[in-house]
């Protein structure tokens, strides 16, 4: 054997080498080009899914901007209201003392200022025994205290409350008549 022949034979099989390097680098190849594509397509998929939660975040602070703002308008409805209340109930209070003291007035004017031993002893046993048969009588026989119906409130806002005017015998007042009657 000769020098020429062992070098041919010698790149000969380094020829084989490299063709078989090739051949698994062809392969390793094609496998990134297929996994490329499916890369591309997930990330398509990725792009496409941050897109949707973009507009949905937009529509979510769209909604609860106008959340926002109409909860903060029924908070001012609400603190509207709520002064409105605070300055009937004030007006109420007043009717009722003034009533009150009306009914008081009427009692003492009605009543003699002194009366016999014996009279005020028979009133006072009328009285401890319609409280004793009120406490003895069962729930039922009791006369039943109807509420009023709800009435849907129709008060214009009034933009000073001087401007409140209070009529004689409103509603209320007579609602207020019949509860000071009823708690005598």
């Amino acid at each position: 054997m000769t020098l020429t022949m062992m070098v041919e034979i010698l790149v000969a099989v380094l020829l084989l080498i490299t063709l078989g390097i090739s051949l698994v680098l062809n392969r390793r190849l094609g496998n990134l080009r297929a996994n490329q594509e499916e890369m591309r397509r997930l990330i398509g998929d990725f792009d496409k899914a941050l897109t949707k939660a973009r507009q949905g975040m937009a529509e979510l602070k769209g909604a609860s901007a106008s959340a926002d703002t109409a909860h903060e308008e029924r908070m001012q409805q609400a603190r509207t209201l709520r002064d409105e209340l605070g300055f009937m109930i004030e007006t109420a209070d007043r009717l009722a003392d003034r009533l009150a003291g009306d009914a008081n007035g009427n009692r003492t004017a009605r009543q003699p200022t002194e009366r016999p031993a014996t009279e005020r002893a028979g009133i006072d046993r009328v009285m401890e025994r319609a409280a004793m048969e009120r406490q003895a009588a069962p729930a039922a026989a009791r006369p039943q205290v109807t509420p009023f119906p709800p009435k849907k409130p129709n008060i214009p806002p009034a933009p000073n409350a001087r401007d409140f005017k209070i009529e004689p015998r409103s509603e209320a007042e007579r609602e207020l008549l019949m509860a000071l009657r009823q708690a005598r």
